[in-house]
């Protein structure tokens, strides 16, 4: 019998470390994923006011771009790179969202519109 209960006591001590274990990982706050992203295309107007979509055509990928205080002119070819969030923008929903910490100009990436 004095076997058992120290044997009792251990399995009680056991359970109670894996109970709070498993409380603690469920409070745990879910927080979106990220990724550091980059891409190029061309920039272009979104189907909402405000909102920038560019095509990277190369990677099959279209994103949501949030600039900064310098923002590149519509149609203009740019390699950014930036944060990409995993979820889309509620507001401007064509593509995930990134927020671009850098971009360059790049000639030759959007398409010329021929002018009538």
């Amino acid at each position: 019998m004095k076997i058992k209960v120290p044997l009792a006591g251990l399995l009680v001590l056991m359970t109670s470390v894996s109970l709070i274990t498993a409380a603690q990982q469920g409070t745990k706050a879910a927080s979106p994923q990220t990724a550091h992203v980059q891409g190029h295309g061309c920039v272009k107007v979104g189907n909402v006011p405000g909102c920038y979509i560019v095509n990277d055509y190369k990677s099959h990928r279209k994103y949501n771009v949030f600039f900064g205080a310098t923002k590149p002119e519509i149609d203009t070819g740019i390699s950014f790179e930036g944060i990409a969030y995993g979820h889309r923008d509620p507001h401007c929903n064509q593509g995930q969202k990134v927020d671009v910490a850098d971009w360059k100009p790049l000639a030759g990436e959007c398409p010329q519109t021929q002018k009538q």
